[in-house]
């Protein structure tokens, strides 16, 4: 495998993981804006509220989106098994 082989390999594998993650980074983010925004305006501050709904919100987007991730993920794997190797340089 060549350098470039390597390297288009491991691009390949960092921009799955990242529209892997989206959703469940996106998710949140999301609530902790809200949270953030609801803080702010009621000016409380327990640690309890920042986590719990953070929690939450990104179980829910794991319980939705996890057929959606699983859908792709043997399709990569396939590829990237299957992808030519050569083992001259």
């Amino acid at each position: 495998m060549s350098t470039g082989e390597i390297i288009a390999a491991a691009r390949e594998m960092m921009s799955f993981v990242l529209v892997l993650a989206t959703p469940f980074l996106l998710a949140a983010v999301a609530a902790s804006l809200a949270i953030g925004i609801f803080q702010a305006a009621t000016r409380m501050n327990d640690l309890t509220l920042s986590f719990v709904p953070r929690f939450f919100a990104v179980l829910l987007v794991l319980f939705l989106a996890a057929s959606w991730a699983g859908a792709r993920m043997p399709a990569y794997i396939e590829r990237a098994a299957t992808a030519p190797i050569s083992l001259r340089e």
